[in-house]
C-alpha cells in the first residue's frame, strides 16, 4: 500500500511539474528567443510575445489605477475607507424596521497611512452610528516595534518584534516557534521579490528547458485558418514530443531542480514571506526543504514508470508573433490501464480594440468518459468604454462576468456584474461605482449588490468609500516612560496589567458608549 501511495504521489507531482513548466515557458521572455530563428525559438517566441502583449494591453487600458499603485510603493500614502449599508426592504415588520433602521446608520472606517521608505504604517480603526463617533484605537508598526494606542487607557502599549518567543514562552514554556514576530514582512515587496524570483527561474530552468528541448521535433508550415469570423494567414509551428523525450525531459528537469540549493532557498524565502506570527519555524522550513527532496526524488523514481502512449503533441497558429490558435494533446498516466487525455483547443484574437477568444478544454479518463471546460471571452476597448464578457461553463454549470466602464479623463465609471448558474439557482454579484486616480490623489465610490432569482437587487447593498491621498509621513506616537512594554514583563505582571488597568477602564468606557447608543437610537 505504500508503494502504491508513492507512486500516486509521484505521478502527482509529476503532472505538476509539467504544468508549471508549460506556464512557465508559456509567459517568459528574453533575449535567449532572439538567438535564431529555428522552429524551436520561434515556437517559444510566439508563446513569450503573446503572453507580453496581453500584459500590454491590461496595461494600456488601466495605466491610471496601476500608476497609483506604484505611488503607492514609492512615496507616503494615507488611505481611508469608510463601509456602510443600505437595507430597503418595505416589507419588514416593526420590529425589523428598527434594526434596519439601525444598519443603514452605521458607517465602520479605517484609517492607514503607509511609508514605504521608513517602514512605517499606521491603522486607525473609528465608527459612527448616527450621531455617535466611536474611536476604536489605532496601532502604529515599524520593522522592529508595535505600539497601540487605545481610547480607554492613556498609556501607549508596545510590543518589541525580537521579544516574540520570549513572550510566547511565558504562556507555553514548550513553544519553538519563530524568536521574532515578523513586522519586516508587513514591508516587504512581494512584487519585487517574485520578479528576482521570475529572473532566477527564466535563466536557469526556462533556458535549459528551450536547450534539452530536441530541434527535430518542432516543424513549420504556413496555413489559412478562420479565428473568430476573419481568415487569417499564418504560420503553423508543431512541437511533437515522444514518450521517451517527455520522460527524459522531466529526469533532466528533476534533476537540475534536486541539486538546485539556490531553488530551495527561493521555496524557504518565499513561505518565510508569508509567515506571520510563527507560522513557520526554522525547523518548519527545514522540514519544508527536506519533503521537497523527497519529493523530487520521489518524482524522478517515478518518471519511468509513467505511461504516455501518444507522447505530447502542441500545436500553435501565429501571425507575427501572436498566437491566433491552439491545439495541444497528452496522454499520461501511472501505468497503460490508467490514462487520462488532456485535450486544450482553442483560437483567439487580441487586437487593440478588442480580444477574443474561445477555448476548450477536454479530460478523458480510461473509461472513455470525457468533462469538458468551455472559456469564451470577448473584451472591447474603444473610445475610452469598456463592453466586456466572459463565460466559463462546465456541463450544465456557468460562471460568466459581464462589465462596462467608461474613461473620462481620470475617472472609471463601470459596472461590473459576476454570476453563477447551476439550472437552478442564479445569484449574482452586482458591482457598480466610479474611480478617480490623479498623480498624488485618488477618490472611489462602490456599491456591491446581491441578486437571486426572485430576489430584488436593490434590496440590500454594501457601500464602500475609498480615499487615498500623499502625505508627508507617518505621525508616529511619542513614547514616554508610562509606555507599557509587554515584551519586557512576565506572565504574571501582563495578567496584572490586564485585570487591574485595562479591565476596569475597557467596561467604563464600553458603559459610556453604550449610553451615547441608547441616546441616539430612543
Amino acid at each position: 500500500m505504500e508503494e502504491t501511495a508513492v507512486k500516486k504521489k509521484s505521478f502527482k507531482a509529476l503532472i505538476v511539474a509539467l504544468v508549471t513548466v508549460l506556464v512557465l515557458v508559456g509567459g517568459s521572455a528574453s533575449a535567449f528567443f532572439l538567438l535564431n530563428k529555428s522552429s524551436k525559438l520561434q515556437y517559444f517566441l510566439a508563446e513569450a510575445e503573446t503572453f507580453k502583449e496581453m500584459s500590454t494591453l491590461v496595461e494600456e487600458r488601466y495605466k491610471n489605477e496601476l500608476n497609483w499603485m506604484k505611488v503607492q510603493q514609492e512615496k507616503p500614502v494615507e488611505t481611508k475607507y469608510d463601509l456602510s449599508g443600505e437595507w430597503n426592504d418595505p416589507s419588514v415588520d416593526p420590529m425589523m424596521q428598527e434594526i434596519q433602521s439601525i444598519v443603514n446608520s452605521v458607517t465602520l472606517s479605517m484609517n492607514q497611512v503607509y511609508d514605504p521608505t521608513k517602514k512605517e504604517l499606521e491603522t486607525a480603526f473609528s465608527g459612527e452610528l448616527g450621531a455617535v463617533s466611536v474611536d476604536f484605537g489605532s496601532i502604529f508598526a515599524t520593522t522592529e516595534k508595535l505600539v497601540v494606542a487605545l481610547p480607554f487607557l492613556n498609556e501607549l502599549i508596545r510590543f518589541d518584534d525580537k521579544d516574540f518567543r520570549k513572550l510566547m514562552r511565558e504562556f507555553d514554556e514548550n513553544f519553538e516557534g519563530n524568536e521574532n514576530l515578523g513586522l519586516p514582512q508587513l514591508f516587504e515587496s512581494s512584487s519585487s521579490s517574485m520578479e528576482e524570483v521570475n529572473a532566477y527561474i527564466e535563466k536557469e530552468y526556462i533556458e535549459f528547458l528551450i536547450k534539452e528541448l530536441p530541434e527535430d521535433a518542432f516543424t513549420t508550415d504556413k496555413e489559412e485558418i478562420l479565428v473568430v469570423d476573419e481568415k487569417v494567414k499564418a504560420k503553423k509551428i508543431t512541437m511533437n514530443l515522444k514518450e521517451e523525450q517527455v520522460k527524459n525531459l522531466l529526469k533532466s528537469l528533476l534533476t537540475k531542480a534536486q541539486t538546485d540549493e539556490k531553488l530551495k532557498e527561493i521555496v524557504k524565502d518565499q513561505l518565510g514571506v508569508s509567515a506571520f506570527a510563527g507560522d513557520f519555524s526554522p525547523s518548519d522550513l527545514a522540514m519544508v526543504v527536506e519533503e521537497f527532496d523527497k519529493g523530487i526524488e520521489a518524482a524522478i523514481e517515478g518518471v519511468d514508470s509513467l505511461s504516455i502512449p501518444n507522447g505530447l503533441q502542441s500545436t500553435i497558429w501565429h501571425q507575427s508573433n501572436q498566437i491566433v490558435q491552439r491545439d495541444f494533446a497528452l496522454t499520461i498516466g501511472s501505468h497503460e490501464d490508467d490514462l487520462v487525455t488532456v485535450n486544450v483547443t482553442g483560437t483567439q484574437l487580441l487586437e487593440k480594440t478588442a480580444q477574443q477568444w474561445d477555448y476548450k478544454v477536454a479530460l478523458t479518463d480510461s473509461f472513455g468518459d470525457e468533462s469538458t471546460m468551455n472559456i469564451n471571452g470577448d473584451l472591447a476597448w474603444k473610445d475610452q468604454q469598456a463592453d466586456d464578457s466572459i463565460v466559463i461553463s462546465v456541463e450544465d454549470i456557468e460562471f460568466s462576468y459581464q462589465g462596462k466602464e467608461e474613461l473620462n479623463d481620470n475617472k472609471r465609471t463601470f459596472t461590473r456584474t459576476f454570476a453563477f448558474t447551476d439550472g437552478y439557482s442564479e445569484p449574482s454579484l452586482i458591482w457598480q461605482g466610479n474611480a478617480t486616480h490623479d498623480s498624488d490623489n485618488m477618490i472611489a465610490n462602490h456599491e456591491f449588490k446581491f441578486s437571486e432569482r426572485g430576489i430584488g437587487e436593490d434590496l440590500f447593498s454594501l457601500l464602500l468609500k475609498q480615499q487615498g491621498k500623499i502625505v508627508k509621513k507617518v505621525d508616529m506616537p511619542e513614547e514616554t516612560d508610562s509606555t507599557v512594554n509587554i515584551g519586557q514583563m512576565d506572565r504574571g505582571q501582563i495578567e496584572s496589567f490586564i485585570e487591574l488597568e485595562v479591565a476596569p477602564k475597557v467596561e467604563e468606557w464600553f458603559y459610556e458608549l453604550m449610553g451615547e447608543v441608547e441616546g441616539e437610537l430612543y
